[in-house]
């Protein structure tokens, strides 16, 4: 018996769960830059991808023809895919083809704008999914509107099990003296007029911020000739442990990241989505977060107002949840 674990970004590599039983990970390299990919399989103690399909997030076709080939030849009994990345969604279409089940960890999240690929992504893997394990109720409900009814299980988020092996965590001396600030999606970095907006918040504000770039908004930022502020500290993309101190540490949190999101609000760390919706929409609605999109005076306000609401932690142990349940599609 193989279960292929198809991967390709940090947070999917966050979701691994090291004690699944017959697994073989397939790395994509969706993210080449190796503090957003493979530093995380040392740092989380996972065993190392036996395959590495050498391939970026524009190359979905590729991603999907190589694991077509490597399912064909090695003949999984089953494809665990994650979220809502064009790793997931090649692992899913591969092994539909070769008539192999798949199981969708993070299933039924929607954030109602087809805008954003991650929206397409999500709604395709969860239609070729044998199996869909969704993280809320929030999600199961989704699923049942779509005609899903089936197979749905709601077991929580895995994050949270990765996250409690890191806490707690120590204060720093910069503790609250810094707003953390993440940011990548394309509707927020493909777009000059968004990307400056955003800068110009941050720039006519008064706090300090730290950056950790991403390598596409980077990429951007040189495009479109765009300055980083002076109170914005740019430092390279983070380990997983160092982030989950820069997001304990900060004094709020920025962020288009949907990770990142919940990280900060297991913390209690206040929270700014520059976003018009999230999929996460228990975090708005607890008080936990903020929606703000990308206009600058509703930013610049969040930044001096908002303060967050105290919330309880989810559930542990989720993990053990979906590996109970997979057994019984093997």
């Amino acid at each position: 018996m193989k279960i292929f674990t198809v991967i390709g970004t940090r947070p999917n590599i966050i979701k691994v769960d090291p004690k699944l039983p017959n697994q073989q990970i397939v790395w994509t390299a969706q993210h080449y830059d190796w503090n957003m990919g493979l530093s995380f399989f040392e740092e989380l103690e996972l065993p190392k991808p036996k395959f590495n399909l050498n391939c970026k997030s524009s190359e979905l076709g590729k991603m999907t023809d190589k694991l077509t080939r490597l399912f064909q030849k090695e003949k999984p009994n089953m494809v665990l895919v994650f979220g809502d990345t064009n790793s997931s969604l090649a692992g899913a279409l591969a092994a539909a083809y070769q008539q192999i089940p798949v199981a969708h960890i993070e299933a039924g999240l929607r954030s109602h704008n087809r805008r954003m690929p991650e929206e397409i992504n999500r709604m395709l893997i969860d239609r070729l999914a044998t199996v869909r394990i969704c993280p809320n109720f929030y999600s199961e409900k989704n699923l049942i509107s779509e005609g899903l009814t089936e197979n749905n299980y709601v077991c929580g988020d895995p994050m949270f099990d990765t996250f409690l092996r890191f806490i707690p965590i120590k204060k720093t001396k910069n503790w609250h003296k810094y707003i953390l600030v993440t940011l990548h999606r394309n509707i927020n970095v493909d777009s000059k007029e968004n990307l400056q907006s955003i800068l110009e918040a941050l720039a006519e504000s008064k706090e300090q911020f730290i950056l950790p770039v991403h390598p596409r908004t980077a990429k951007n930022l040189k495009l479109f000739k765009l300055k980083m502020p002076k109170n914005v500290k740019v430092v390279q993309p983070q380990t997983y442990k160092k982030m989950l101190e820069l997001i304990s540490n900060a004094k709020k949190v920025i962020t288009d990241s949907g990770g990142v999101q919940r990280e900060a609000a297991w913390m209690n760390t206040p929270l700014i989505l520059l976003r018009t919706e999230t999929e996460w929409i228990d975090l708005p609605a607890k008080g936990q977060a903020v929606l703000v999109g990308t206009d600058k005076e509703r930013i610049k306000e969040a930044i001096k107002l908002f303060k967050g609401s105290v919330v309880g932690p989810p559930e542990g142990q989720v993990n053990e949840k979906i590996r109970n349940i997979l057994y019984k599609y093997l």
